[in-house]
């Protein structure tokens, strides 16, 4: 006989089981337990009451498919005691004994396939998608905030579609559900609209419905007029539930049971407020007005690029997909070298490497390292991070900051830099800037590159690679000092401390000025003659 498991809900995740809308659109904090309390039982929902059926995971790129949201699913679906190679396989052939689909898919390569004929395709905007060609019966989306919405309209809203005579009883056919956790950037606040689309006193009546129904489900009276009561109040509660949209956003305060007042205190005491805030009490963050890089915008300078033939090689190895290398990245370019810059203290070392191509600037990688590991440490991670690179010129931009000496080697930082490197295999073309640019100069040259001075290279980011270097930029304020407009530094001068952590200060983005201005006035081959451009000032 097999052991029965109770599972823990919270009220939230109960309130919204209990809805069970078509629809649902969840914005839940960490901590919440949306992977065990809202997407895993919405899953095997939809694989149950529709056996046999064609549903789809969207993920806005494979990388995050593979990293991300496969390993949150796999791991609380085992929780809740459906195992891999068991009860489903992913990415191959549906084992021996399994049902068969309604409508078997050409091949098994992106396919989650249940024992009961459920197929779940995994998309990705990323790759070559079919959505269009297919038919499918609902959808999921767990990591919403990184869904391109339009591309979702458009390539994947028009596939849900037909196979009523199937499921056209079940309240969820052609249903959507979008989880996430609380947007950081514009791309991602298409979600919040969809409050606008819940009709709060039908969710009220789906509400009152249910404890009616649980009344006659669990009720002691067993008589056959209790039983149709039941039948009758369901068959009404799934009518609703089937042109219901539900909005939610939740924090970690609605798990408080299971966290306990412990986990907030620890998480108010290592987390910078502006983390705490967005991850833990869930609100919506504000980027701080009139900054330094006032016209950086995720939507127009951001991107993502991930290589999926190699993601592909690793077989949907979970483990092995979340080691990553410059093999995962699809934005390198290896007719050009690699350009970087660094950022030298005590407490952080940061690395920015970018390339230039065509008039853009393209931030590639941004790494850092705390003390105790310092400044080779940092350099090291770099030359390991692009071992398997063919292309093994590398360009160093250093300003003055740079030629101090370590107590370490007794050496200038460059010289350190450049020794490591070459140790390594890269052959460094040395670019020396002088003194770095003042503030206000550099601030307008960027500002007027965000907008798309063509003077300049166009910035633009690699999203997945410099999500720390994104956030510091935007929190980077501005200052008026006996030097004129520029930075707020104060931040540096406070030690490093989990409410306030070094990694998003403005020391990163020291590091990435320099490559910025560097490849700007000095790309990569172009003779330098080591001296102070007369308009730096």
């Amino acid at each position: 006989m097999s052991e029965v498991k109770r599972k823990y809900y919270n009220k939230r995740q109960i309130e919204s089981m209990a809805v069970a809308a078509r629809n649902e659109y969840i914005v839940a904090s960490r901590g919440f337990g949306k992977s065990v309390g809202i997407d895993a039982p919405r899953l095997l929902r939809n694989v149950h009451a529709m056996p046999g059926s064609t549903g789809a995971f969207l993920s806005n790129t494979y990388a995050k498919l593979l990293q991300n949201t496969l390993p949150a699913v796999a791991s609380a679906l085992d929780s809740l005691g459906f195992k891999r190679d068991v009860h489903y396989v992913i990415g191959r052939k549906p084992l021996k004994g399994f049902a068969k689909p309604l409508f078997p898919p050409f091949k098994y390569d992106h396919v989650m396939s249940w024992y009961n004929g459920t197929i779940v395709h995994l998309l990705s905007f990323d790759r070559a998608m079919s959505a269009n060609s297919m038919n499918l019966d609902w959808v999921l989306g767990f990591e919403a905030r990184y869904l391109d919405y339009e591309k979702t309209k458009v390539e994947v809203f028009p596939a849900i579609r037909g196979q009523s005579e199937y499921f056209g009883k079940c309240p969820w056919h052609h249903g959507r559900v979008f989880t996430t956790d609380m947007p950081m950037d514009r791309k991602g606040s298409w979600i919040f609209e969809k409050e606008n689309d819940m009709d709060p006193e039908l969710i009220e009546y789906i509400k009152q419905l249910y404890a009616k129904y649980s009344y006659y489900k669990y009720s002691v009276d067993a008589s056959p007029h209790s039983q149709r009561r039941q039948r009758e109040i369901l068959k009404e509660l799934n009518k609703f539930r089937s042109i219901a949209n539900y909005y939610a956003e939740y924090s970690a305060f609605d798990n408080i049971e299971i966290l306990g007042e412990q986990f907030i205190a620890d998480q108010r005491r290592d987390l910078p407020d502006l983390i705490f805030n967005v991850s833990i009490l869930n609100k919506r963050l504000r980027k701080v007005d009139n900054g330094f890089y006032s016209a950086l915008n995720r939507d127009i300078h951001c991107y993502e690029a991930y290589n999926n033939e190699y993601l592909d090689s690793l077989a949907y190895n979970l483990d092995r997909s979340r080691k990553i290398d410059c093999r995962s990245d699809a934005d390198l370019s290896e007719a050009h070298p690699l350009a970087i810059s660094l950022d030298y203290n005590a407490a952080i070392n940061n690395l920015i490497v970018s390339q230039l191509i065509d008039n853009r600037h393209k931030t590639v990688n941004a790494f850092y390292v705390k003390t105790p590991r310092k400044l080779p440490d940092v350099v090291q991670e770099f030359c390991s991070y692009y071992a398997h690179r063919i292309n093994r010129h590398v360009t160093y931009y250093y300003d003055s900051t740079a030629i101090w000496e370590t107590a370490q080697s007794g050496n200038g930082y460059a010289e350190d830099v450049i020794d490591i490197l070459s140790r390594n295999g890269f052959i460094v073309e040395e670019i020396y800037l002088g003194v770095p640019m003042r503030q206000d100069k550099k601030h307008l040259m960027i500002d007027n590159a965000m907008k798309g001075d063509q003077r300049y290279p166009f910035p633009s980011f690699n999203l997945g690679r410099c999500e720390f270097l994104m956030i510091a930029m935007e929190q980077t304020e501005t200052s008026i000092t006996a030097k004129g407009f520029g930075k707020n530094k104060n931040p540096e001068k406070k030690p490093d401390t989990p409410q306030e952590p070094d990694e998003y200060k403005t020391h990163v983005t020291d590091a990435w000025d320099t490559n910025y201005v560097g490849c700007s006035l000095y790309p990569p081959g172009t003779q330098n003659t080591n001296q102070m451009p007369t308009h730096w000032g």
